[in-house]
C-alpha cells in the first residue's frame, strides 16, 4: 500500500531540519503522534520513515520533501542577533518566528531572481550609520533618503504606515507584515542585506505602532545589524540596550523632527509644564501619524516631559500591547482575503510577482503558491495590487 512505502532519505537531515525549525524532540514527537524513542530512531537512521510520515514531517518543519534527500544541509544564513528583553520570552526563537524569518529570506531570493530575469537593477542600500552618529543628523538623512517631506507626512494621517512603507519599499527594501505572532516575542525584525534588505513587522501591532517599528528597523538596516526586536529591548537587562535605545531615538527623531514638534501649538503652549493628558498626546500622535508612546518618548528626549512621567505612562502602554497579544484575529467582517495578503506582502513584492508572471518567469500556479492563495483568486489579487477595483 502507498502508506507503507519507505522514504529512503538522509536521516541526518531530519535532525538538522528540526533544529533549524526551532522544535525540541519532545514537541515534534507530540505533534507527529509518535514516541520520543521512535523519533530518535528516525533521526539516527535506525528506522526509515514511510513516505506518508515524511510528508507530515515536511509539513511541520515547513520544508520541501526534496530537502530530506540531500547528502548535506544547504548553506543557510548565520543566526541573527537577538535584541529583545530576554526575561519576557523563551530563549531563542519560536518555530513560528523562525519560519517567518526563513520565509522572508526565501521571498527576498525570489524577488532578486525576478529582478535579474527582468533585467532591472536593484538599488544598493547606501545609508550607513554607527552608534556614534548624531541622532538628529541621522534622522534628517533618513527623511531625505526616503523623500518624505512634512507636507507628505501630514497627508498620511490614518494611513501613515502605508505612506512610510511605500517610501521605504521605493528604495528596494522589502517590508512584510507577519500574522499570528505574539508581540512579546517580536515587534520587528531587520535583515540587513547589502541589496534588497528586509523588514518584518508584527501584524498584531496597531497601525501607528507599526510606523515606529518600521523606522526602528530601518535604523537597524543603517547600522548593518540584522536582528529581532520586541517591547522593552532598551531596558538595561536586554542583550543590546544601547543599540535599541539608539534605534528608538532615531525612529522618533525621524518621525517627529525637533523644530516641527516644538513649533506645534500644543507643545509651545505647555511652557515648562511636563505632564500630558491623553487627549493632548493623541492629537499630536494623529498629526505625526505615530503612537502616543512615540510622542511621549520624543518629548522626553527634547526635555518636555520627565522620566518619571514617561515611565508611569509606559506601564499603561505595555498593558495595551499585552491586550493586543490576547486579542483574537477576526474571522468575519474583516477585509477580503486578497487585501489581507496584499497588506502582508506589500505592493512592491506582489507587483514584482505579477511582473514575473507576465514575463513568463512564473506560471499561474507558481503565482498562487507564492501569494498563498487559490488560482481562481489570482486575477482579483492582481487588480488590487495595481490599484484597480478588486
Amino acid at each position: 500500500m502507498a502508506k507503507s512505502v519507505k522514504a529512503l532519505i538522509n536521516p541526518s537531515m531530519l535532525a538538522w531540519a528540526r533544529e533549524q525549525a526551532g522544535f525540541s524532540p519532545d514537541e515534534v514527537a507530540r505533534r507527529l503522534h509518535i514516541e520520543d524513542e521512535r523519533l530518535a530512531a528516525l533521526e539516527k537512521g535506525d528506522e526509515t520513515p514511510t513516505f506518508a510520515k515524511l510528508l507530515d514531517i515536511a509539513d511541520l518543519y515547513k520544508r520541501p520533501v526534496s530537502l530530506f534527500y540531500l547528502k548535506t544541509p544547504p548553506k543557510g544564513w548565520q543566526p541573527i542577533q537577538d535584541f529583545r528583553r530576554l526575561p519576557d520570552v523563551d530563549e531563542g526563537f519560536s518555530p513560528q518566528l523562525t519560519y517567518a524569518i526563513r520565509q522572508a529570506r526565501e521571498r527576498r531570493e525570489v524577488a532578486l531572481a525576478v529582478r535579474d530575469e527582468l533585467g532591472e537593477e536593484v538599488k544598493p542600500f547606501t545609508l550607513k550609520a554607527t552608534l556614534k552618529t548624531d541622532v538628529e543628523e541621522l534622522a534628517g538623512q533618513i527623511r531625505e533618503y526616503l523623500g518624505v517631506k512634512p507636507a507628505d507626512q501630514q497627508k498620511f494621517r490614518r494611513k501613515a504606515f502605508d505612506g512610510w512603507r511605500l517610501a521605504v519599499e521605493a528604495k528596494d527594501i522589502l517590508v512584510f507584515v507577519v500574522p499570528r505572532l505574539k508581540i512579546r516575542e517580536m515587534r520587528g525584525t531587520a535583515l540587513a542585506e547589502q541589496t534588497m534588505p528586509v523588514i518584518l513587522i508584527n501584524g498584531k501591532d496597531r497601525g501607528n505602532g507599526r510606523v515606529f517599528t518600521l523606522l526602528h528597523e530601518f535604523c537597524h538596516l543603517a547600522l548593518r545589524q540584522s536582528g529581532v526586536s520586541n517591547l522593552g529591548g532598551d531596558r538595561p537587562d536586554a542583550p543590546h540596550p544601547d543599540v535599541e535605545k539608539f534605534c528608538n531615538a532615531v525612529a522618533a527623531a525621524t518621525l517627529m523632527p525637533r523644530d516641527w514638534l516644538l513649533s506645534e501649538a500644543l507643545v509651545a503652549q505647555k511652557g515648562a509644564q511636563k505632564s500630558w493628558r491623553d487627549d493632548e498626546l493623541e492629537a499630536l500622535a494623529m498629526n505625526f501619524g505615530v503612537s502616543q508612546e512615540a510622542v511621549l518618548r520624543r518629548l522626553l528626549t527634547l526635555g518636555r516631559t520627565t522620566q518619571a512621567f514617561y515611565d508611569s505612562k509606559r506601564a499603561e502602554f505595555q498593558k495595551i500591547y499585552a491586550q493586543l497579544d490576547e486579542k483574537k484575529e477576526a474571522s468575519e467582517g474583516g477585509p477580503k482575503y486578497h487585501y489581507v495578503v496584499l497588506s502582508q506582502l506589500g505592493r512592491t513584492f506582489t507587483q514584482l510577482i505579477f511582473q514575473g508572471y507576465h514575463d513568463r518567469y512564473f506560471t499561474l500556479r507558481d503565482v498562487a503558491g507564492l501569494l498563498n492563495m487559490k488560482v481562481t483568486t489570482v486575477p482579483v489579487m492582481e487588480k488590487a495590487a495595481f490599484g484597480m477595483a478588486g
